[in-house]
């Protein structure tokens, strides 16, 4: 289990902690429950052994090879950190960090990074039946902990021009440039997008944005289930139409 500051990354640290998180991360939504024990079925692992990194490779080929991105140049070199997600013990989505040299694109496109120390986040896939959930928050939000943790000042993703908005949805920064197409084919459009990590400041806003994507997320799922329910009550009660 991954820790930040001694507490878990999926833990009640996104609210209970006011030592470690401040008062910004209530401003956007209320305290829930619920959405603390939804967020805390997902736990994030740091993957150490040759088996792990073996199913780390294997889940990679399988989620990128359809969409005809999966190449070897994606996978892991020795610089990296390599993550998986399980849901109930089960592996559902992976991710990657790796530091970037210092002439990257990253520090040539995000405004201010020149001479700073960057950490890529890459080989980010979901299963297939978990996207859509919140999965990608739960991703992007341990990327900038960790970043911060670490000591680099920025944490930054390359992304296709057609997912770029479930990226600056949560609250990643979007970088406007010329496209890119550096992801294996001329024909997409590619974008950088980051989080500043270097300040204390800037994680209280990547967990006060967790927060509220969480938040919403869980509140809308149940807003869903409610008026599922009331429709099939209505049918009972009138019969069907």
């Amino acid at each position: 289990m991954i820790t930040y500051d001694g507490l878990h990354l999926e833990d009640d640290a996104i609210l209970a902690n006011r030592d470690v998180t401040s008062p910004i991360t209530l401003v956007a939504a209320p305290e829930d429950e619920t959405v603390l024990r939804e967020v805390r079925k997902y736990r994030t692992h740091e993957i150490e052994d040759v088996h792990e990194h073996d199913e780390y490779r294997e889940f990679l080929e399988k989620a990128l090879k359809p969409l005809g991105l999966y190449s070897a140049d994606f996978l892991p070199s020795s610089a990296s950190s390599c993550y998986k997600v399980t849901f109930r013990d089960e592996a559902v989505a992976i991710f990657r960090l790796t530091p970037v040299a210092p002439d990257s694109v990253f520090h040539r496109t995000i405004p201010g990074a020149s001479g700073k120390k960057i950490l890529q986040v890459n080989n980010v896939a979901v299963e297939q039946t978990y996207q859509g959930d919140l999965l990608l928050g739960i991703i992007l939000k341990n990327c900038a902990l960790l970043s911060h943790a670490k000591g680099f000042d920025f944490v930054a993703g390359l992304v296709r021009h057609e997912v770029l908005p479930l990226f600056v949805d949560f609250g990643t920064l979007p970088v406007r440039h010329e496209p890119l197409h550096l992801l294996g084919d001329s024909a997409i459009c590619d974008y950088v997008t980051y989080f500043r990590t270097d300040r204390r400041e800037h994680i209280d806003y990547a967990l006060a944005r967790s927060y509220h994507y969480f938040h919403r997320k869980v509140t809308m799922k149940r807003i869903a289930a409610d008026v599922k329910r009331s429709a099939l009550r209505a049918t009972d009660e009138f019969g069907s139409v």
